[in-house]
């Protein structure tokens, strides 16, 4: 489904809260399906249509949901079975498998990451999510080696849905911003 209408979501969201359940344009929290399930809330109207598995509303949330609570499972919901990251990490498989091994690298580097959605916007199968990544830098990453300090840096995304699914995200992230941090 190529959905044709366009919004916008701005302003802080919860990164690790309950699914994001859109009913009569508002955002509802529902219960998680499982302990561990829980994904970002979106908190403004986005039109009903837009929340199903059409929309991939859901997908997102449940891909931020797994990087900020390690729940690989939440992968499966997430991303189609021939999803691609890029630029990909060196060695990163595709499809749900690699998506899985991209959230166990990611909280290996970062074992405490909250990924707190800023903005979102959409335009056809393409939703840009604009992020802060917050968590302890406790493996190397940017070739800094572990410093322990917790440090928060910008990341924009620009994901790909079809199906209902993410098929592509795009990533940027603001290194020279994470530098800043860890030599603080």
């Amino acid at each position: 489904m190529t959905c044709t209408s366009s919004w916008t979501v701005r302003g802080p969201v919860a990164a690790v809260a309950a699914a994001a359940v859109l009913t009569g344009g508002s955002v509802a929290e529902a219960q998680p399906a499982a302990a561990g399930d829980a994904v970002p809330v979106v908190e403004a109207a986005v039109p009903a249509a837009e929340a199903g598995a059409g929309g991939g509303l859901s997908a997102v949330a449940h891909f931020y949901g797994a990087l900020s609570t390690g729940n690989t499972g939440l992968m499966a919901r997430a991303v189609s079975q021939d999803w691609v990251d890029i630029p990909a990490h060196p060695g990163l498989g595709t499809g749900v498998a690699g998506a899985q091994q991209l959230v166990r690298e990611i909280r290996a580097v970062f074992p405490d990451l909250v990924e707190a959605v800023t903005g979102i916007t959409r335009s056809g199968d393409r939703i840009h999510v604009s992020l802060q990544h917050c968590g302890t830098h406790a493996a190397e990453f940017a070739g800094v080696p572990a410093t322990y300090k917790y440090v928060c840096f910008r990341g924009e995304e620009t994901q790909t849905v079809r199906n209902g699914l993410i098929s592509t995200t795009e990533h940027w992230e603001d290194i020279d911003g994470f530098l800043k941090e860890v030599k603080k």
